[in-house]
């Protein structure tokens, strides 16, 4: 459930930042940096919940630096991935359908390039009393494993969602229409 509030905040976040005449790095560390301050409140709520611990302030915001840093790298790879695609296949980038297409491998390896701090946020999370060493937490094969997966579905579920974008964008407009009549043309 806080996945519908977090993918969308950030995709709002990275839009409104492409709008920005900021350079992609900076554009990327300003949307992790936002994304990460206020959606990790909600995520470390349900995990505290979902393990029975107590919820305060503290833990809130616990495991906020391997976090934030795990999401401005993210969005760094993401802007830069995505402008060096746009620019190597400026013919997809011009459609609807082609920006769906190059927005998949963008987001793969952006989750890819960012995934060490999947394993750092874990390691953090742990109670500090019950505390694994790193060498015991971190298992190689889980870790790919869980990259793969996770990588391959939010990329799926991204280039989907861009792809369906214009054309519902598009029957909402023609339902409005339908119902309220054509938009009213501003006076010149």
């Amino acid at each position: 459930p806080t996945n519908f509030l977090k993918f969308p905040l950030f995709e709002a976040v990275n839009c409104v930042m492409m709008a920005v005449s900021l350079p992609d790095a900076m554009k990327g560390f300003v949307t992790g940096l936002l994304f990460t301050t206020l959606t990790l409140p909600v995520t470390n709520y349900r995990f505290c919940k979902s393990m029975d611990l107590d919820v305060d302030f503290e833990a809130l915001f616990k495991a906020y630096l391997p976090t934030v840093i795990r999401d401005i790298i993210y969005g760094i790879s993401r802007n830069k991935i995505s402008t060096a695609l746009a620019l190597a296949y400026p013919a997809l980038a011009a459609t609807p359908e082609g920006r769906a297409a190059l927005l998949f491998p963008t987001v793969l390896f952006s989750c890819i390039i960012s995934s060490p701090g999947n394993e750092l946020r874990g390691y953090y999370l742990q109670p500090k009393e019950k505390r694994l060493g790193f060498k015991t937490f971190f298992r190689p094969k889980n870790y790919v494993r869980s990259t793969a997966a996770g990588a391959i579905i939010m990329a799926i579920s991204l280039s989907i969602g861009a792809l369906v974008t214009t054309p519902v964008r598009a029957a909402f407009a023609a339902a409005r229409a339908a119902l309220l009549g054509p938009k009213p043309t501003p006076a010149t």
